[in-house]
């Protein structure tokens, strides 16, 4: 989940607190933006209440190009607001959905803007959310993000390394080609 309770702090200075665009104005912005940089297919999920933004990206290197799925989570900010006026009031933990949607909107909007004023690319600004498929042992599907996976077995990295590459060119084995 991608819940945030904000400290009195981060309240006072959260961007669009208060905003008056309805979450319905804000999505409609999210998928302009998505069209207006190319990306046509993208997808809204709900999933055990968390909004999942899901997009494919094309990465090209070494001139080989490469599918991803991109899943964004939007956040959900919460603050506790008093019932009444006495500082001894009860507080209820509000969920600011508006802005919780704006706030969103202005990170997704950064980084597709990054990437077409080639500040950054697609992979540098997406690869912790770039999603892939396995099976677990149950055999059941579960979607995987690269940057958890990295995070999950950082201490193997340096391994990875020293792992030749391994190929497979008329049969015969090639090693260490690149």
């Amino acid at each position: 989940m991608n819940d945030i309770i904000l400290t009195d702090e981060q309240y006072k200075s959260l961007p669009y607190k208060g905003t008056s665009v309805p979450r319905a104005k804000t999505y409609g912005e999210i998928i302009g933006l998505l069209e207006s940089h190319d990306i046509h297919d993208y997808q809204y999920l709900k999933v055990k209440g968390q909004e999942i933004l899901s997009f494919p990206i094309i990465v090209k290197r070494r001139d080989v190009e490469q599918g991803f799925v991109v899943k964004l989570s939007v956040p959900k900010l919460f603050y506790p607001v008093k019932k009444g006026r006495s500082k001894y009031a009860e507080s209820t933990l509000t969920y600011l959905e508006n802005e919780s949607w704006r706030i969103f909107w202005w990170h997704l909007k950064s980084k597709l803007e990054a990437i077409e004023y080639g500040i950054s690319t697609e992979l540098k600004e997406f690869m912790y959310d770039i999603t892939y498929s396995l099976t677990n042992e149950h055999g059941e599907k579960q979607d995987v993000s690269i940057g958890e996976t990295m995070f999950d077995n950082i201490q193997r990295l340096p391994e990875l390394v020293y792992i030749k590459h391994e190929r497979m060119l008329e049969g015969k084995e090639v090693l260490g080609e690149e």
